[in-house]
């Protein structure tokens, strides 16, 4: 059975020293490899019916610049699915040079809550194609590769995005991050009540339970999970996902 339309099971292939790896917590000293080559990842994920991809610069997210864009361009542009990246996209020129380069969407983060200035810069320039990643740590938002904390409260930021135009937001809980201990549900719901645009969740994901727990939540605006760990490690195949949403409809 096809999925679910109005939800999107997005495949992550996070990229560290060039590998496709998973983070634990969002530690960078706790990864694992689950591929020498992330283009070979992105293609399997396509194969296997993913309908969008979610590609992460996890050394550009440390070191707040881009350091894996080779391989994410290469990405972007070998695949027929649509994809979005995040990772150390700090300024324009970074930015336009994905979406040039073919990324459907971009991701910031950091910068999105210590420069509203340029927020409000790339809301104009890139309007639907911008994504703001909203990386929560024990009820802080975190910041610059989840080293840093911002002061605002998840869901005041949540509605000063809101106010200034984004499109959409990809909401992590870090601490369920690569751990497969399921979703913050409670985060999420906050995250999801707070906010008049779409919301994608992430972190946590271990079953299809969950992410049938999830698609319950898309009249809250929730479009989307994005599924790292559960998938490496075959908790279950993106074609078991999809077909358990798909069983939702109707």
């Amino acid at each position: 059975m096809s999925e679910n339309r109005d939800f999107t099971i997005i495949p992550a292939v996070d990229i560290k020293g060039g590998k496709c790896v998973r983070l634990f917590r969002g530690m960078a000293d706790e990864e694992t490899v689950f591929d020498d080559d992330p283009i070979a990842a992105a293609l399997r994920w396509q194969s296997e019916g993913a309908r969008f991809l979610h590609v992460v610069d996890l050394d550009g997210a440390f070191s707040g610049g881009p350091v894996n864009d080779g391989v994410i361009m290469r990405i972007a542009a070998t695949l027929d699915i649509p994809v979005e990246v995040g990772g150390g996209i700090r300024n324009t020129e970074v930015a336009s040079r994905y979406v040039e380069g073919g990324v459907a969407r971009v991701i910031i983060g950091t910068a999105a809550f210590k420069d509203p200035d340029w927020l409000a810069e790339l809301v104009g320039l890139l309007g639907e194609r911008l994504v703001v990643g909203l990386d929560v740590k024990a009820g802080n938002i975190a910041l610059q590769g989840w080293m840093g904390a911002a002061s605002e409260a998840p869901a005041a930021a949540v509605r000063r995005l809101v106010g200034a135009g984004v499109a959409r937001i990809i909401y992590t809980d870090i601490m369920r991050d690569g751990t497969m201990e399921g979703p913050n549900f409670d985060g999420l719901q906050s995250i999801a009540r707070a906010s008049a645009i779409p919301v994608i969740a992430s972190g946590g994901v271990a079953s299809t339970g969950d992410l049938l727990r999830i698609a319950s939540m898309t009249d809250m605006g929730i479009e989307g999970a994005i599924v790292g760990m559960a998938l490496y490690q075959g908790k279950f195949s993106l074609a078991e996902a999809q077909d358990a949403i798909g069983r939702t409809e109707g």
